[in-house]
């Protein structure tokens, strides 16, 4: 028997859509883990009843978390992911040939346990030899490593629960931390539209500019997150994610993306004047 299924966004706002069939439903130590199947994503991932993944657009929040950092960085060899139980950060990460080590840090076993058996085209590069996964808290692994990684990549549920200190000063410290000093650290930064979220992305961008000399905040259009429109926030010990020499290293690769491209890459960085203003920047995006 379908129904419809709420997606609350805010107090105000959500996204609902028809469910037909409920495929999995498991409590796990951290959170409710549901598969359901629609008419309009294919498959979906909710956690808490919250939506995670949907195999229809899956592809565009991942390739966008992902590419910009890892094309802004000279010569990416070891990444390190943080939550990202369902594997697409990982499997894109794995798409660059420079990659010769990534580190998958999951909170919740569970979530990796079901995402394999409903999104195996995901899983499936946990089998890659340069792959290592750890089930623990990713605050508290950062906190005590004392490996170093050329890029860390925060791909984390909302900021509420376990996931809050994801968002916070002292992680970022860690993450700094552990960076080589070319390190690039991204993170998912929720949405704008979102009135509830406004203050913790300014202060999000606030602390990692009290950090890092390089701060750059990109979007992306994801039709089944909050609102639509998506933040991520690049901060770079070096690098800068609009240098000219980009546009000829996406080209060159030649990956396999369905939204990314080297036009995008650019474009994403020229953000709406009210984000401009919730970040504390000019609508100039060129090289400072």
């Amino acid at each position: 028997m379908s129904y419809w299924h709420i997606d609350y966004h805010s107090k105000y706002q959500a996204l609902t859509f028809e469910v037909t069939e409920s495929l999995e439903s498991i409590q796990s130590p951290y959170q409710k883990i549901e598969v359901v199947e629609t008419p309009a994503y294919g498959k979906v991932l909710l956690l808490d009843g919250d939506l995670m993944l949907t195999e229809k657009d899956e592809f565009a929040y991942h390739e966008m978390l992902v590419h910009p950092t890892m094309f802004t960085h000279d010569h990416p060899k070891k990444v390190l992911i943080i939550g990202g139980g369902d594997c697409g950060t990982l499997t894109r990460v794995l798409q660059h040939k420079s990659t010769e080590k990534v580190v998958m840090v999951e909170l919740d076993e569970l979530v990796t346990k079901v995402s394999k058996k409903y999104f195996p085209h995901l899983v499936s590069s946990t089998q890659d030899p340069r792959v290592s996964i750890i089930f623990t808290d990713g605050i508290k692994y950062v906190h005590n490593c004392t490996d170093k990684y050329d890029v860390i990549l925060v791909d984390s549920t909302d900021p509420v629960g376990p996931a809050e200190g994801l968002f916070r000063l002292n992680f970022f410290k860690d993450c700094f931390k552990i960076l080589d000093e070319d390190g690039i650290l991204c993170l998912q930064s929720e949405s704008p539209w979102i009135p509830e979220l406004a203050e913790l992305i300014s202060q999000v961008n606030q602390n990692l500019k009290s950090l890092f000399p390089i701060v750059k905040a990109y979007g992306a259009a994801i039709q089944t997150y909050q609102a639509g429109f998506w933040l991520f926030q690049i901060a770079s010990k070096k690098y800068h994610p609009l240098s000219a020499e980009i546009e000829r290293k996406i080209i060159e690769a030649n990956l396999n993306t369905k939204y990314y491209n080297s036009k995008i890459h650019y474009a994403a960085f020229i953000l709406p004047t009210f984000v401009n203003k919730l970040i504390n920047e000019t609508s100039k995006n060129n090289i400072e």
